[in-house]
């Protein structure tokens, strides 16, 4: 080798700031050839570079060796003299009873296994020992599944509180090096099982592909690094447009429409995907699949839709595009009888006052109408599809469906939408344009003005 395997991750720490000075580092060691030379290597590093080294072992009850796995890693620890953390977690009931795949479940195990450590010591990072050949499997798995541009950045070498301080390093040059050092090393018998679908890319997608090329990991893993560095400049291409263009408010995220539309298809969809990854907490299940069918919805004419994808719900509003985990819920039905003066709760936000006065009491959002024009009692409830309103500008009727749509109101405002009847006619929508819904009679200054007013929280 042309320089040491210790004095390349060195390197690696250094140049990508994995380790800062005075940090503990949790090794996930599983017992194998990877976490065996990461954990010897950082052993070695730990006091030149001033941190701190602590041992973390998940046995996932797949295989009965596992408990041998368990002790052998537990040895390994009190070699170094070293701190140890040790559990054991059945893998197969959890996946089980989340309906994950066993990779899936031993994954999250792992990590809630690893972040409670990092928890209980009051900080950290926690190193993972995955290296180069494990970069192109990834690679390679992400673009079978079907990915974005940024799926082809495998891993990376700090994501969070995880570190990869072997990404530049061969499989081949780590058993070399535990060789020549003498140190042993557990084989599980599940790595050759390939049944599990990175097996299946390791012992014969690559092999297949290195035959082609030998230079086939190499060109994968330098094919991440460059995605990586694209990736970092379209994070802040990303961020500025939302600075501009979005807003998030609770849980639910909306961006300009029309800006979204103008924008380049490749910053349109880098934009889709991370505002539903916000919405939605994670990028799991969120496949390329679903951002080019949202991509084509937003050509659709039609000035509001809505569309379901995993665990994100899209709406198109007029000039703004809802982001949110789940759909709202739907409004409850109002139904009122106003008897006589007085205040009427309408729900948890809106109260009804109807009061005695004249016109020159009119005060902001109200209304007032002739007593001729009001026959106790009268009725409050929700829009019906088919209301219709007399126009004071109008020898006739018109429709509240197409009144909403004249100011754009959305489906949930629509939703939420109040009618004021009296002798069986609509006299008033609250919130539509001042003086389209009432009629005021000049011959009379005696009638009763309306308010509706938001609850004090």
């Amino acid at each position: 080798m042309p320089r040491s395997l210790v004095a390349q991750i060195a390197d690696n720490i250094v140049q990508h700031q994995l380790i800062p000075s005075g940090t503990t580092v949790v090794v996930g060691v599983s017992g194998g050839a990877d976490s065996v030379c990461l954990l010897h290597v950082l052993a070695e590093l730990a006091e030149p570079q001033h941190f701190d080294v602590v041992v973390a072992h998940l046995d996932h009850g797949l295989r009965d060796a596992s408990g041998e796995d368990a002790l052998f890693v537990q040895s390994l620890a009190a070699q170094y003299n070293l701190r140890f953390f040790g559990r054991r977690v059945e893998v197969m009931a959890l996946a089980q009873q989340n309906r994950w795949g066993v990779e899936e479940a031993g994954r999250e195990a792992r990590r809630a296994f690893l972040s409670e450590i990092v928890e209980q010591l009051g900080g950290g990072v926690i190193a993972l020992g995955h290296h180069r050949d494990d970069q192109a499997e990834t690679v390679l798995m992400h673009l079978a599944r079907g990915c974005g541009v940024g799926g082809l950045a495998g891993m990376r070498w700090r994501e969070d509180a995880y570190i990869r301080p072997l990404l530049s390093v061969r499989r081949d040059e780590i058993n070399a090096f535990l060789r020549h050092h003498h140190l042993e090393w557990r084989e599980d018998d599940s790595n050759r099982d390939e049944r599990f679908k990175r097996n299946l890319v390791r012992h014969q997608v690559l092999p297949a592909l290195q035959q082609y090329n030998q230079q086939t990991v190499r060109h994968i893993a330098e094919l991440a690094e460059k995605v990586v560095v694209e990736e970092a400049f379209w994070k802040e291409q990303i961020d500025e447009w939302l600075l501009r263009h979005g807003c998030c408010q609770a849980d639910q995220w909306s961006v300009r429409y029309p800006a979204l539309c103008d924008c380049h298809p490749a910053l349109r969809h880098r934009l889709l995907r991370d505002v539903m990854a916000k919405v939605r907490g994670t990028v799991r299940a969120l496949e390329s699949v679903h951002v080019y069918q949202l991509d084509r919805q937003l050509l659709s004419a039609a000035p509001q839709w809505q569309m379901d994808l995993p665990s994100c719900w899209v709406a198109r509003r007029y000039e703004q595009l809802v982001f949110r985990p789940t759909a709202p819920e739907p409004i409850a039905a109002v139904d009122l009888l106003i008897e006589q003066p007085g205040c009427y709760v309408v729900d948890d936000e809106r109260t009804l006052v109807v009061a005695p006065g004249c016109p020159d009491a009119l005060d902001g959002p109200a209304v007032w109408f002739a007593d001729e024009q009001i026959d106790f009692p009268l009725r409050l409830r929700s829009f019906q599809p088919g209301d219709r309103i007399q126009m004071p500008e109008l020898s006739g009727h018109k429709k509240l469906k197409a009144l909403f749509a004249e100011n754009r109101w959305t489906h949930e405002e629509r939703q939420r939408a109040l009618v004021l009847e009296s002798r069986g006619k609509v006299l008033w929508v609250p919130g539509l344009r001042h003086g389209r819904c009432q009629a005021i009679s000049t011959d009379t200054k005696s009638g009763f003005v309306l308010h509706l007013l938001k609850n004090e929280r």
